[in-house]
């Protein structure tokens, strides 16, 4: 399926929902000496779309307040599309649905994506 390490990644975005880069980090247990496996096993999970980027958040200090850039956040996939069997239904889609699918959550995400921006991205071109 897949590695031991894209495991232990998939294993805490799981079970925690939507978390940052650092907070998955942290909760994997990966220290410094496995900074490379770690993104390896990252981009194995979004390659074969097991998780995706869903958003940004701060960092929160032990007060409670934010600081910092942002942290890129992360998700299964089922969730990001509000979806269990995502997969089985996207298989079942013949292109312009799939693109329209792609779209009307695009424009739930940004109401003013750009109508030519979505197309690319739906189309990879």
């Amino acid at each position: 399926m897949f590695s031991q390490y894209a495991k232990r990644v998939y294993d805490v975005i799981r079970e925690r929902g939507e978390l940052p880069l650092d907070e998955i980090k942290t909760l994997g247990g990966f220290g410094r000496e496995e900074k490379n496996k770690f993104g390896s096993a990252l981009t194995e999970l979004q390659m074969r779309l097991y998780v995706t980027i869903c958003g940004t958040r701060r960092k929160i200090n032990a007060h409670g307040e934010e600081y910092g850039w942002d942290s890129t956040t992360f998700c299964t996939t089922e969730r990001f599309w509000d979806n269990t069997d995502v997969f089985a239904r996207a298989a079942m889609l013949e292109k312009a649905g799939a693109y329209e699918h792609i779209r009307e959550r695009a424009l739930k995400l940004n109401p003013a994506a750009d109508e030519k921006k979505i197309r690319r991205f739906a189309y990879g071109r």
